[in-house]
């Protein structure tokens, strides 16, 4: 039996034929992390890929090597900036940091060098997840950072790079957090996790003026 073929992204659009007067991002999720039980909140902010996360990594790099890509642009955190090194490489390019890419510090007020078990029994860490889901707010958290000055610098570090690229299509490798948080924004939604995306996914806005 022939297995099912999974239809993938098709970049060549053959209703555009350039990039003229816009630009189109590619939001790419970072692979797989590495976490390991209890972890101290401020190690987890920045966990490395794990070899899945690698995999993820390397497979998305070369998903996009046909591609035609101006820049490549990514978020300081390993998993991100190693995420985006595997796309730019095909291309010549390297990747350009920008610290308001950053996902959103979920603990960012808790002690860095404790594990959530260190502060929460798991019933109580249970009931805080389930608070989360049922508002999809990252206020939720209760140690989290400002969600509206969070959103706020992703669209505005994202905008930078549709002002800079005009005519280009670019990468951005970043976090489930910033793509939700950017193409909330464009679809108007209040809600700060609305979907869930997979690690290494890719994500199409095109941006002209004002439009996306």
């Amino acid at each position: 039996m022939t297995p099912k073929r999974v239809r993938t992204m098709d970049l060549e659009d053959p209703f555009v034929a350039s990039f003229e007067g816009m630009c189109e991002l590619l939001l790419v999720r970072h692979g797989e992390q590495q976490f390991r039980d209890n972890i101290p909140l401020g190690e987890a902010l920045d966990a490395p890929l794990s070899d899945l996360g690698w995999r993820q990594a390397r497979a998305v790099g070369e998903r996009l090597k046909d591609a035609r890509l101006g820049a490549v642009y990514c978020s300081p955190l390993q998993r991100a900036h190693n995420t985006a090194i595997e796309i730019a490489k095909h291309h010549g390019l390297e990747p350009v940091i920008d610290a308001d890419l950053s996902e959103i510090d979920l603990w960012k007020n808790a002690p860095q060098d404790k594990g959530l078990l260190d502060l929460y029994s798991r019933d109580e860490l249970v009931a805080v997840y389930r608070e989360v889901a049922a508002t999809r707010r990252h206020s939720a958290y209760p140690y989290c950072e400002d969600a509206d000055a969070f959103r706020d610098r992703v669209v505005s570090a994202i905008d930078r790079v549709i002002a800079a690229n005009i005519g280009q299509r670019v990468v951005v490798a970043c976090h489930g957090g910033v793509i939700n948080a950017y193409v909330g924004e464009v679809l108007g939604l209040a809600t700060a996790m609305f979907f869930r995306p997979a690690h290494a996914s890719t994500h199409r806005v095109r941006a002209k003026g004002d439009i996306r």
